[in-house]
């Protein structure tokens, strides 16, 4: 039976991998990562490995083919028999002195050749590849990406006495986390920024695209391959001539969508974000009230807030339950300003991406103003109705 992976964020998945090292590989299973391309698997994986001083070993299995795990089969003239040597790109005979172990990262499983899965089967049941033992203390984690819209799968687990054998995670990349990752590896400030008022921007699950890798590459294209390092340095490129080649590129990493309003965002700021509408920005609401804010920027805005909603409620989250509340009942606010025509479409969408209509009265309740929770009730009081 075919074993479904459990959703997971970076930040779990960190303390996960680090508690099977600490178990000294005493544990009869190995864990297997799944995710869309451009995530973060791999770093993920080698970070740890560096932080808990483990020889990092990164091999990529589209590559390899069943006879390239088990060696190559040489002659051995004096005893008459043919012996194998040991592959250079597997775990050594022993751990490499100054190391405490072995993570051994098998990346790329979707796309490995079929006759691998057996040499898979035998180097996690047995800890031995071939006829090469691996030395104690050696971690194996697999990773693979998840296919369906790009047509990268090749093959998958279908062997129960294998899959019986994994604990099967699915990495849904956070905003969050990757903010705290992009600060320690000074990843381009104007990238940083953009990502912490849109965090929906940082991937598209259902389009692969925009993507944490993609936006890496953004700010190692702004930074290295044009040389500017602030924000102001952007600007000022972007309103000049370098446009249209900056542009390309970064379109070129992210799609055109993220990287027209990517831009957009240096050159002329919206005046509300997703962060702002989550937050429920006293500010903005009395902008809003004003019409002060114009529609487009406003529509992005709450669009975003209800897929970071979306994203919440559908995946294991450090909120806590009165928190994600809040950010439904800001949402929900900023919601009952628009137009009635935005407002039902909002509404609808809502109710259609996130699952959240029993949590809805509740959420209403924590909003800080008696004659402002009785306002957005009045809005939807067809919903209420129906309850």
């Amino acid at each position: 039976m075919h074993k479904n992976p459990v959703e997971t964020n970076s930040s779990e998945l960190k303390k996960i991998i680090e508690s099977h090292l600490n178990s000294d590989i005493k544990l009869n299973y190995a864990i297997k990562i799944v995710g869309h391309p451009g995530i973060g698997k791999s770093s993920i994986v080698k970070q740890i490995s560096e932080d808990k001083n483990f020889y990092f070993i990164d091999t990529r299995l589209a590559f390899k083919e069943n006879i390239d795990l088990g060696g190559y089969p040489v002659p051995d003239h004096k005893n008459k028999r043919m012996i194998y040597y040991r592959p250079k790109f597997i775990p050594p005979e022993k751990i490499p002195e100054g190391y405490n172990g072995i993570l051994w990262f098998l990346d790329e499983v979707n796309r490995a050749h079929p006759t691998v899965i057996q040499t898979l089967f035998q180097i996690i049941t047995e800890a031995r590849c071939g006829e090469h033992l691996l030395p104690e203390k050696t971690t194996i984690i697999l990773a693979g990406n998840l296919g369906e819209n790009d047509m990268t799968t090749i093959t998958d687990f279908e062997d129960s006495a294998l899959d019986g054998r994994l604990a099967v995670f699915h990495l849904i990349p956070r905003a969050k986390d990757w903010l705290v990752w992009a600060a320690e590896n000074k990843i381009h400030p104007a990238v940083i920024e953009y990502i912490s008022l849109f965090p929906e921007r940082l991937w598209n699950e259902k389009e692969i695209n925009p993507n944490p890798r993609g936006w890496h590459q953004v700010s190692n294209a702004i930074s290295k391959a044009y040389m500017l390092e602030t924000k102001e340095d952007l600007k000022k490129a972007l309103s000049s001539g370098q446009k249209s080649i900056i542009e390309k590129i970064i379109s070129s990493l992210v799609g055109e969508t993220a990287a027209f309003d990517f831009i957009s965002e240096i050159i002329n700021p919206r005046k509300i974000t997703t962060d702002e509408i989550l937050a429920g920005s006293e500010k903005k609401i009395a902008m809003l009230e004003n019409n002060e804010i114009p529609a487009e920027d406003i529509l992005w805005a709450i669009t975003g807030a209800i897929s970071e909603l979306s994203k919440i409620a559908s995946e294991s989250s450090s909120l806590s339950e009165k928190e994600m509340l809040l950010k439904l009942a800001n949402t929900l606010h900023f919601i009952s300003l628009s137009r009635a025509d935005s407002r039902i479409a909002f509404f609808q969408i809502l109710l259609r991406e996130c699952g959240l209509l029993t949590k809805i009265p509740e959420a209403i309740e924590l909003l800080n103003d008696q004659k402002v929770i009785q306002k957005v009730k009045e809005k939807f009081m067809v919903v209420f109705e129906q309850e």
